[in-house]
């Protein structure tokens, strides 16, 4: 093979390298959805993860309520909390505690779909525990989500 044919495999060889290493554009976590309260459920490193709650119109803590938390799908790589934004909103509606959890992905955090599962379980852990605050029957949770989630 001539030099010159093998300069240009190796300058195209770096250039796929090097475009293989360029930073995905990634899209911030949601901090917020209107109409719901929003808290951290857990926290690693610098990425707070959220728990978006939708309380029916005029409910108290002093009142437990069943309540459901959705997790967006995604294949473990993508997504948002918002997906399911229009689920606890009518489920407010018709009297339950709607929820939705963000967990870390894979174009977000780099996180194998090991990580998503133990972000999930401990949001539902975190929401048991602090069921009276946020006026949930523990006994009355469910969880449902689309595709990973």
């Amino acid at each position: 093979m001539n030099t010159k044919v093998l300069s240009i495999l190796l300058v195209a060889l770096v250039g796929v390298t090097h475009a293989e290493r360029k930073p995905k554009k990634v899209k911030p976590m949601i901090t917020s959805i209107p109409g719901t309260e929003a808290h951290v459920y857990k926290t690693i490193g610098d990425v707070e993860l959220r728990l978006f709650v939708c309380n029916p119109e005029g409910h108290s803590a002093d009142k437990k309520l069943p309540a459901a938390v959705f997790f967006f799908g995604g294949g473990w790589n993508g997504g948002t909390p918002k997906q399911f934004e229009a689920h606890i909103k009518y489920l407010a509606t018709r009297g339950m505690i709607g929820i939705v959890a963000d967990y870390r992905v894979k174009s977000r955090q780099d996180t194998t779909p090991f990580e998503c599962v133990k972000d999930g379980k401990s949001a539902v852990r975190w929401l048991r525990a602090n069921a009276d605050k946020l006026g949930i029957d523990p006994d009355r949770l469910a969880a449902g989500g689309g595709s990973a989630g």
